[in-house]
């Protein structure tokens, strides 16, 4: 296999000013050629049909974080932690940490576009010893926290469902076996939309933009001009309320950024379909940055919407579905359910996209033996639309297994979320770490890139994801017990432990790294 860590890109123009349908042909073999040739300088062969635009790709992306959906999902615990300041003011203090990730992974992405994604990144920005380790382990945290982001998203499908149904009823359903059912339910009926494949994700994502963008007007118009009384704008915005049992503001109000946290993750997801991307290098970078100026500015307007709607917080915090008691109170019911399947179809199409994005970059690692055991079964493509379905399948059948501890304690979930957030936002970091150790000055440049300010963004990415991984790790509440323990760090380390275990069974001697395709061809 020849070093493909110090090839060095240089831009090849693509004229985009045709008027001929000809010429407009000719643009798009043009578009096509480069694509294929960018995939071949990183040593892989074209595999996948190249049908997602940058509107699919910012789509895509935007989808996956699932703001409308997802900005109260931790509610109760946000209200706990901090109350109203931390709901609104945790989306405007996270906000330019994200960014500066954001602007941080589309340059890389530019450098690299190739399904893996930050597990292929963490291998490109290293040395030759580390390159194998630093992407073996980012790959299998990576594929962990897909998997309990996709069990978060069905799971609150789950909730949304049941929220809706009990709005129409007079008794109350809170059955966890109903919830696990409707789990279950989802995440086949999100595997089944995903054998469809690329072009058909594609228009569910160009769908979802819409439907998100009308549904957020609807609901944050709606929700404050219905509501029987309006909270003061010093309520809203300066309202401190720590119920966690710390004594330490600063800590409280940091705890309470997990839903921000929560909402602003997903971005990253394009580049598990870079290889189906036209014009990759340069659509991916940009539907990153699009998808995180759109999902800050959906989550700081739908918070506002929301504190200037609630009528009795208490209740909230008590309630089993505090999001359907608040459309309730603050609208009436017919609106409510109207309201809860709005999110319901938009949560959906995250779920569609979780799966599909964790089956992309594991059949990457498949493809370069990193999966274990027997990468070449998983390396497979099925159908006409060339989806790796017996890796869905076992994403899929994973979810199912890991939820059932569920039935024991409700803390379960909670600590699921919280895998999820850490685990995603880990991985942002390490090719990150990886780039500044060993390609501090001379990563390969795509045709976006940062210049001078590359270094200092990618410093103060590590530092934030650093900080916040930390946060995320520490109990909501205090004193600490086995019901209130945060348990992340635990699943996390189970992660870890898993992944060097396999490592130094076999995963050390077998796997160099990405391997390339393209030699398939030539023997």
């Amino acid at each position: 296999m020849s070093n493909i860590k110090d090839k060095k890109f240089n831009d090849i123009p693509i004229k985009v000013e045709t008027l001929s349908d000809s010429e407009k042909g000719s643009t798009l073999a043009t578009v096509e050629d480069y694509d294929i040739k960018r995939l071949e300088e990183l040593g892989y062969k074209q595999e996948f049909d190249r049908e997602i635009s940058l509107f699919a790709q910012a789509g895509f992306a935007f989808s996956t974080m699932a703001v409308l959906p997802n900005w109260l999902v931790g509610f109760a615990a946000t209200m706990a932690a901090g109350g109203p300041m931390s709901l609104f003011w945790g989306f405007i203090v996270i906000s330019p940490f994200i960014t500066c990730i954001g602007l941080a992974m589309a340059e890389v992405f530019s450098a690299f576009p190739v399904n893996g994604g930050v597990y292929s990144w963490c291998y490109l920005l290293s040395s030759e010893e580390w390159g194998p380790l630093m992407s073996w382990i980012c790959g299998y945290l990576f594929l962990g926290g897909n998997i309990a982001a996709a069990m978060t998203v069905a799971y609150s499908l789950g909730d949304f469902t049941i929220a809706a149904i009990n709005i129409l009823r007079e008794e109350e359903i809170d059955n966890q076996g109903a919830n696990v059912g409707l789990f279950i339910a989802f995440l086949i009926t999100s595997l089944i939309c995903s054998y469809f494949g690329l072009k058909f994700n594609a228009f569910m994502n160009k769908f979802i933009v819409f439907w998100a963008a009308i549904g957020t007007i609807i609901i944050v118009v709606a929700m404050p001009v219905m509501a029987p009384t309006n909270p003061s704008a010093k309520w809203v915005f300066t309202e401190f309320q720590n119920t966690t049992g710390y004594s330490n503001s600063a800590l409280t109000f940091f705890l309470g950024m997990l839903q921000a946290g929560w909402s602003l993750i997903g971005y990253e997801n394009g580049a598990q379909i870079a290889e189906g991307t036209k014009d990759a290098d340069i659509s991916g970078p940009r539907g990153i940055i699009i998808s995180i100026i759109g999902a800050v500015a959906q989550g700081i307007i739908l918070s506002i919407a929301t504190l200037f709607s609630i009528q009795d917080i208490d209740e909230l915090l008590s309630s089993s579905f505090p999001l359907s008691t608040l459309f309730v109170r603050a609208t009436n019911e017919s609106l409510a359910v109207f309201f809860m399947v709005i999110l319901i179809v938009t949560q959906f199409v995250t779920l569609c996209n979780v799966v599909y994005a964790a089956s992309q970059m594991t059949w990457s690692m498949a493809r370069d033996g990193a999966l274990i055991p027997h990468a070449k079964f998983w390396y497979a493509l099925h159908g006409k639309h060339k989806v790796p379905l017996r890796i869905m399948l076992m994403i899929v059948g994973i979810a199912i297994i890991v939820i059932m501890p569920s039935f024991a304690t409700p803390v379960y979930f909670s600590a699921i979320m919280s895998t999820a957030v850490v685990s995603i936002n880990a991985t942002y970091g390490l090719p990150f770490v990886c780039r500044l150790i060993w390609k501090r000055h001379d990563m390969p440049k795509g045709r976006f890139n940062l210049g001078r300010f590359s270094l200092p963004i990618n410093i103060i990415a590590v530092a934030w994801i650093l900080f916040f991984s930390v946060i995320l790790c520490i109990p909501s509440v205090h004193p600490v017990d086995a019901v209130t323990m945060n348990w992340a760090s635990l699943m996390i380390g189970a992660i870890v432990i898993f992944s060097l275990t396999f490592w130094f069974l076999g995963g050390r001697k077998t796997y160099k790294g990405p391997m390339q395709t393209l030699s398939e061809n030539k023997d």
